[in-house]
């Protein structure tokens, strides 16, 4: 599904729309923010590397059409529009040739989640909205049976999160060595679709 097609979540507070190069500055202030990036694989990002890496981010949506797709969201404030976070949906994460994603490590009906939030707007439950809202549509839009994320152990406030909704703990899996990007002990976790079979 190309990006274009890609239509706005809207929660009671927030409005997940897809990431734009406009964003930016916005997704910098808290990707380079060490209280934010504390239990993210990468350490604060520079101007530079936030640029690059909203530009690779870019490639991926656009390549993302069919089975394979991979997807960043800007989690806005509903009333003002504000930027006050990003996740990402995916289940693949190379493009095979231009325009074309590359069939990815996750089986075939399951995909990841992923969320960040500037710190200023931790413990009011956004990141649980935005949370549930994608899992929502990576079920009921995208065919998805499993969802799979990934938590660093001294992660309580995630782990809480993910738990919220029903996820439960699951084995590492080969795209998330157990120690990815600080070292910590990597925890999956699963939420299964209430329509899969058993």
């Amino acid at each position: 599904m190309p990006p274009g097609e890609i239509e706005p979540l809207v929660t009671e507070r927030l409005v997940l729309r897809l990431v734009e190069g406009s964003d930016e500055a916005a997704i910098h202030s808290y990707r380079s923010n060490p209280a934010a990036t504390r239990y993210l694989s990468h350490e604060p990002l520079s101007v530079e590397a936030n640029r690059a890496r909203l530009k690779e981010l870019l490639v991926l949506a656009e390549a993302s059409a069919g089975d394979w797709f991979n997807y960043c969201w800007a989690i806005t404030l509903r009333q003002s529009g504000e930027v006050i976070g990003d996740a990402r949906t995916w289940n693949s994460t190379a493009v095979s040739r231009p325009g074309m994603l590359a069939p990815g490590r996750h089986p075939a009906g399951h995909a990841a989640l992923a969320y960040v939030l500037h710190p200023d707007y931790h413990h009011h439950g956004y990141g649980r909205e935005a949370a549930a809202a994608l899992v929502t549509w990576l079920f009921a839009q995208r065919g998805i049976n499993t969802v799979a994320a990934a938590v660093y152990e001294p992660n309580k406030p995630s782990i809480r999160l993910l738990r919220s909704l029903g996820f439960r703990p699951d084995a590492v899996s080969p795209e998330y060595p157990e120690s990815a990007g600080k070292g910590l002990p990597l925890l999956m976790f699963r939420l299964e679709s209430p329509d899969s079979s058993p």
